[in-house]
């Protein structure tokens, strides 16, 4: 039987009368007869009994179908992220207890409808970008037995690569959630930290940790991570060391801009080539690219692994270390060793340079919409690892190192194939909170791009791509601009900065005088509703998420404000107005109907 492979699969299976239990049993044979490493598929560390799955759907019965959008959808997880009654290992069998709880993401998906199947291998401790330091096995790539899978969540994006698993759980410290999904053909959402809960997770690092998730489509992140992120009171339930915005759904306007690294830095000619290319579907998309400088990136990514933040992993399993040293990875132990040579101050000191850096760091988005890198630079061989284990696996981390570091939000696409017929993969990054505008802009691509889905299992299809429906705006607040802040105009990076999203251009009633305030920098007008003498004045409307609306407002300057504001259909939003004695020598301009109208004039 041939069996489905996306969420927009399972629903055609679903509503053509096929039965969870049928297609889930099928889904777990086939892992059962493939058993779990070192002696059985090293993707693999535990497979539960069937009573186990059983369990799981007659829980779905009682899950109303019309509330749950993961139906019947199986999954595995990564196996530092608990599973009630499943021992969790984190690759390391000596460490390894039965887990009490579920981790609170997992929880969530069941609660959608999703069964999870069985625990994913991965680099000890999610020490590691290759996935060969494991002793459950070397996960080797879906495409070539002699290339790496990438790590650290490499077993995760081996199943799902090879159709074994509608989707998968990974984490995502360093880039172990983009690195395997850059070399598996595979779609790699990184979340903001904090938007995902990490309770129940092992954790590597936990300022940084997140839980992430391998897709085969764009479509389907979208909807695992609408499923998977953590409300308000939740996030309450936990420590929390990163809080991103609260209403992080927001679209770019349709003028893309795109950051491309000045200098991409990539270590052989078809990774060349492929980037080349990558660059070129940005055009295509209509979308502009500019040159980036990652100088301030790099910088802060070196503080990861040759800083003192590596002491955060030693802290995670210091009693193991302490109890069972010979049980854990010479390569994984040496990266973790390293904290033994910094001290609390050299943290400290460390925390600075990466806080002052990281201003610098994000003015870039002050000019761009997102930054597209190579998910990686190389794709090593398993010999490449073997021969250099360390300084191969760092130079991986190359554009992936930073970004948790920053708070920043990404999402892994496939791109392509290298010349060796290798996948090619590209990362799209923003800045916390953006991940739904990332998930948007990767619709796009990965619709345009065409790729087989994963390991080649079948060409992608309309229905593995949805057209984006239309958002409820009850979550944020509307604000219309008259001015400086129009598309195009000085002021509109702010616009961009809050996050907010285009929502229309329209006019105000007939009601509003439009002046040039005098002495203004960047010149700027002022509105002021009259009864007289009034005309309808062209405005832009866009959707600001509430969490940054009051940053918005402090960079208003006197004597402008924000108020409420009549539009032509009759509508109320806010809007900005003016102070009534700036305009006595304002020059009235009402007659233009806009700003733009008398900028171009004035030319």
């Amino acid at each position: 039987m041939k069996l489905p492979l996306t969420i927009s699969d399972f629903i055609a299976v679903y509503k053509n009368g096929a039965e969870p239990e049928a297609i889930i049993r099928s889904f777990w044979e086939r892992l059962s007869k493939m058993g779990a490493g070192p002696s059985g598929d090293p993707a693999l560390i535990y497979i539960p009994p069937w009573d186990e799955i059983s369990l799981q759907l007659q829980n779905l019965k009682e899950i109303d179908k019309s509330q749950a959008p993961l139906y019947g959808i199986p999954f595995v997880v990564k196996d530092n992220i608990d599973v009630r009654g499943w021992p969790t290992t984190a690759a390391c069998p000596s460490f390894a207890y039965s887990a009490e709880v579920t981790a609170q993401v997992v929880t969530k998906l069941q609660l959608a409808g999703a069964i999870v199947l069985a625990k994913t291998n991965l680099d000890q401790f999610a020490t590691g970008l290759v996935g060969t330091r494991s002793p459950f096995g070397i996960v080797k790539n879906p495409f070539d037995d002699a290339y790496i899978c990438g790590g650290s969540s490499s077993g995760s994006a081996s199943l799902v690569s090879r159709g074994l698993a509608c989707f998968s759980l990974g984490t995502d410290t360093a880039g172990s959630g983009r690195i395997p999904a850059g070399f598996c053909n595979l779609v790699g959402t990184k979340p903001t930290p904090g938007l995902v809960s990490t309770r129940g997770v092992v954790p590597a690092c936990k300022t940084l940790d997140c839980v992430s998730f391998f897709t085969l489509c764009v479509q389907d992140a979208r909807v695992v991570l609408s499923v998977a992120i953590s409300d308000l009171k939740e996030q309450e339930q936990e420590p929390r060391f990163s809080y991103p915005t609260n209403f992080p759904r927001w679209a770019p306007s349709s003028d893309v801009t795109i950051g491309i690294p000045q200098n991409p830095l990539l270590f052989s000619s078809s990774y060349k080539e492929a980037f080349m290319k990558a660059v070129d579907h940005v055009e295509a998309l209509g979308w502009r690219a500019i040159p980036i400088d990652m100088t301030p990136l790099f910088e802060i990514a070196k503080e990861l692994y040759d800083g003192p933040w590596v002491a955060e992993r030693y802290a995670a399993i210091e009693e193991h270390i302490h109890s069972s040293p010979s049980s854990i990875d010479s390569n994984v132990l040496s990266v973790i060793n390293k904290s033994k040579a910094f001290s609390a101050v050299q943290a400290f000191k460390s925390l600075y340079e990466i806080k002052f850096r990281a201003v610098e760091a994000n003015a870039i988005f002050q000019t761009i919409d997102a930054l597209l890198v190579p998910t990686a630079p190389e794709h090593p061989t398993i010999q490449n690892i073997q021969d250099d284990p360390i300084g191969r696996n760092a130079s991986l981390g190359t554009y992936t190192n930073f970004v948790n570091l920053l708070g920043w939000s990404a999402l892994a696409l496939p791109s392509g194939f290298t010349e060796e017929e290798k996948p090619f993969g590209v990362t799209l990054i923003a800045p916390g909170g953006h991940d739904f505008s990332l998930l948007e802009l990767g619709e796009l691509w990965h619709r345009n791009c065409r790729l087989p889905l994963g390991s080649n299992l079948r060409p992608f299809t309309d229905p593995d791509w949805a057209p984006k429906q239309a958002r409820s705006h009850s979550d944020g607040i509307r604000i219309a601009v008259v001015g400086a802040h129009l598309e195009g105009m000085p002021l509109h990076w702010q616009i961009k900065k809050a996050g907010a999203s285009f929502l229309r251009k329209t006019f105000t009633s007939k009601c509003y005088g439009l002046f040039s305030l005098q002495n203004s920098i960047p010149p700027k007008p002022g509105l002021k509703r009259v009864t007289a003498g009034g005309d309808e004045i062209e405005v832009e409307v866009y959707d600001f998420p509430l969490s940054s609306v009051g940053e918005f407002l402090s960079q208003i300057p006197h004597p402008l404000g924000l108020g409420t504001i009549e539009l032509c259909d009759g509508s109320w939003v806010k809007g900005f107005i003016c102070e009534p004695i700036a305009l006595e020598e304002a020059k009235d301009i009402t007659s233009f109907k806009g700003w733009r109208a008398f900028c171009s004039s004035t030319i």
